[in-house]
């Protein structure tokens, strides 16, 4: 049995399941990321997709108390069923897929990649990950339906039916990629929820924001400038093991992520 360590370089465990409710500069990391999603002029509705573990009963309820939509709770190795088991909508929907462990997603670069997406009728998976050169923390997804449909009708790995996207990500030899790119590579930057240090280093970012900003309507660049006057909020963040979905898939797979191994090297 292949057991993987999800710690840090300094020893420090990951967040528990319910990280999205961890409180962060006076709400739920998950309000973050619905407050800017919101902002976004390409979303039609927000939708949160959980499984019916124990472990997702308290955000289930905080999202009914939030009056935010949720698809139906299934198995927690099949998160992506919820998207095909849902009541199929018509004309057929587009789904944007993005995790709520990132608070400060830009609401640009969502509406970004949905263009892309819309663009070209024949593309099958549109991101701005595939390959990574935007911040971990600001991931965007969007997937035709007919895609997501294949997915679900032919994945069998518990990653690739967990994390909804692999299947398609990783086979860009089957399905037509569109990929949004930072020029110059933004990659060396983690701006995402995994770890208690993440909590206190984007609690301090966000006031600065703030302060610099007069409010909460930030984008990406801002975040970038206060982290690059101070290196102590980029060293808190940068610090730590990515990526740990990619690590199960890889597993999964049985292969090693050269590509992404590359990139780590280089950080």
């Amino acid at each position: 049995m292949n057991e993987a360590d999800y710690s840090s370089p300094n020893g420090e465990p990951p967040l528990p399941r319910c990280k999205m409710l961890q409180p962060l500069a006076g709400q739920p990391v998950l309000a973050w990321t619905v407050q800017r999603t919101q902002q976004a002029h390409r979303i039609d509705q927000i939708v949160v997709a959980t499984s019916d573990s124990a472990e997702d009963d308290e955000l289930a309820d905080w999202c009914l108390q939030q009056e935010i939509a949720m698809l139906p709770r299934l198995l927690r190795t099949t998160s992506s069923t919820a998207s095909i088991n849902a009541p199929k909508p018509t004309p057929p929907i587009t789904l944007v897929r993005l995790t709520g462990d990132c608070p400060l997603l830009d609401p640009q670069l969502i509406d970004d990649v949905v263009d892309l997406c819309f663009k070209d009728a024949t593309v099958d998976y549109a991101s701005n990950v595939e390959p990574m050169t935007y911040p971990e923390g600001m991931s965007v997804e969007v997937i035709p339906f007919h895609a997501l449909e294949v997915a679900w009708l032919e994945s069998t790995l518990p990653s690739h039916r967990e994390h909804v996207t692999p299947f398609l990500r990783f086979h860009a030899d089957r399905f037509r990629h569109a990929v949004l790119l930072a020029q110059p590579s933004l990659q060396h930057y983690r701006l995402t929820v995994d770890y208690e240090a993440d909590l206190e280093a984007l609690e301090r970012l966000i006031h600065r924001l703030s302060a610099q900003t007069g409010g909460f309507d930030f984008a990406l660049h801002d975040v970038l400038a206060v982290i690059d006057l101070d290196p102590t909020i980029a060293a808190a963040l940068n610090g730590k093991q990515r990526d740990l979905w990619r690590q199960e898939v890889m597993r999964d797979e049985g292969r090693v992520d050269v590509a992404r191994s590359a990139v780590l090297a280089t950080d």
